[in-house]
C-alpha cells in the first residue's frame, strides 16, 4: 500500500499557524509532534502574528469575571443561540480560594488590561494574576508595595517592543485632599524580572480610571483634567511603554470636552471612543493612528433606539461587523446594531449575579513563557 507523502516541517507550521486557536487546541490530539509544536512559545507567537496580521477579528471575546467565569464572543450574530455565544470556563487552581474549591479567591477584584491573550487581574491591590483564559494558565506576579489602600488604583497592561517583555503598570492617587504631593505614584514591572519599581508619575490635576487599553506599544485611558477656570474636561492619557513616558491626547474636536457617560474601547488594533451625549444621544469614534490623533465618527444614534438605555452603561467594543458589544451595570452584555436598530442580550447566570468585563483575543501565548 502506498503511502502519502509527508509534507516538510515549515509547511506543517505555516499551515498550522495561520489556524484559529481552537481548533490548534483540538489538534493537539494528532499526535505528540503536533502537541509539542503548538504547545511550543515560538509556535505560539508566529500564530498570534498571523491572527493579528489578517485582522482576526474573530478571536476577540469579552472575559465575564465572576463565579464560575465565562467568555462571549464578541463577533456575534442575531442567529447565535448562547450555546454558540458563550464558554463555561473555570478558574486555575492558583486562582482559586482553595485547590479543592470551584470559587475565586476572596476580596476584591480589579481588572488590570489585557494583551495578546493575556488577561492582568488585581486582587485586594496587592496580588496580581496573568490568566489566559483561551489554555486556562495562570501565573502570579511579585506582590505589589503598599500604597496608602484608601487611594484610587488605575493599571495597565502592554507589550514592549523594544525589550520584547511584558509590562505592568498601577498609577496610585493618595486618598486625602490634604495631601501636599498630589501627583499620582506610579509602578511598573516587567515580566522578566519580576520586579516592582517606581517611575516618574504625572502631575497633580489629573485623573485616569478604570485598565489601561494596550495598543500599539501604548496604553490609553480615559482621564480629566483641571483647565483654566478649574473647570473639568476630559483627555485621554496615553503611557508609551518602551519610553515609559505618559503624555495627553486630544479628544475629537466636534465633541463636548466634559461628559460623564464617555468610555474608551476597541474596534479591532484601533481606539474607540463612545460618547453619550447626554439623555438624547449616543455616539462612537475611531481613531487609527494614535500619533496623528485623526478622528473618524462611526454612527450616532438617539438615546431611546438603544435598548436598556436608562441604566448605567459601559461600551466596550466595536466589531468588524458594525455591532456595538455594551456591559449594563455587569448584568447582561448587549450585542447592538446600530445600523439596523437591532439587538441581542445575553444575561449571566452566574453564581454572584454581577460581572466585571475584560475584551481580549484568544491566543497560545502562556504566562509562563517570560520567567526570568
Amino acid at each position: 500500500m502506498e503511502t502519502l507523502p509527508q509534507l516538510p516541517q515549515d509547511i506543517i507550521v505555516n499551515i498550522l499557524s495561520r489556524l484559529p486557536v481552537k481548533s490548534l487546541l483540538q489538534f493537539k490530539c494528532v499526535s505528540k509532534p503536533w502537541r509539542s509544536l503548538i504547545s511550543d512559545p515560538h509556535f505560539a507567537k508566529l500564530q498570534l502574528t498571523q491572527s493579528q496580521r489578517n485582522g482576526n477579528f474573530s478571536s476577540q471575546r469579552v472575559l465575564l469575571i465572576t463565579e464560575p467565569p465565562e467568555s462571549a464572543a464578541c463577533e456575534a450574530s442575531g442567529d447565535d443561540d448562547d450555546s454558540k455565544l458563550i464558554l463555561k470556563l473555570e478558574y486555575p487552581t492558583a486562582m482559586k480560594r482553595t485547590p479543592d474549591s470551584d470559587e475565586l479567591m476572596d476580596g476584591q477584584v480589579d481588572l488590570g488590561g489585557s494583551c495578546n491573550g493575556l488577561v492582568c487581574l488585581v486582587f485586594e491591590n496587592d496580588r496580581v494574576f496573568l490568566l489566559n483564559p483561551t489554555i486556562r494558565e495562570t501565573k502570579e506576579l511579585a506582590k505589589l508595595n503598599a500604597f496608602d489602600r484608601m487611594g484610587t488604583f488605575s493599571y495597565g497592561f502592554g507589550f514592549d517592543f523594544s525589550t520584547n517583555d511584558y509590562k505592568v503598570v498601577r498609577a496610585a492617587r493618595p486618598s486625602s485632599e490634604d495631601d501636599a504631593s498630589s501627583e499620582t505614584e506610579v509602578e511598573i514591572l516587567e515580566l522578566k524580572s519580576n520586579i516592582w519599581r517606581r517611575i516618574e508619575g504625572f502631575k497633580s490635576g489629573i485623573e485616569i480610571e478604570g485598565p489601561g487599553i494596550f495598543l500599539h506599544g501604548a496604553l490609553h485611558w480615559l482621564g480629566e483634567k483641571e483647565s483654566d477656570g478649574l473647570e473639568i474636561v476630559n483627555v485621554i492619557v496615553s503611557f508609551q511603554l518602551a519610553e515609559e513616558k505618559f503624555q495627553l491626547m486630544p479628544l475629537p474636536d466636534q465633541i463636548e470636552e466634559s461628559n460623564d457617560s464617555r468610555v474608551l474601547g476597541v474596534s479591532g488594533d484601533c481606539l474607540c471612543l463612545f460618547n453619550g451625549c447626554g439623555e438624547r444621544y449616543f455616539e462612537a469614534w475611531l481613531l487609527k493612528d494614535s500619533n496623528k490623533s485623526s478622528w473618524t465618527r462611526l454612527f450616532g444614534v438617539q438615546r431611546d433606539l438603544v435598548p436598556r438605555h436608562r441604566y448605567w452603561e459601559k461600551a466596550l467594543c466595536y466589531t468588524k461587523s458594525g455591532k456595538v458589544v455594551i456591559d449594563y451595570g455587569g448584568r447582561c452584555l448587549v450585542w447592538y446594531d446600530p445600523k439596523e436598530k437591532t439587538s441581542k442580550t445575553y444575561t449571566s447566570r452566574s453564581n454572584w449575579g454581577w460581572f466585571d468585563p475584560a475584551i481580549y483575543i484568544e491566543s497560545l501565548i502562556s504566562p509562563n513563557c517570560y520567567d526570568a
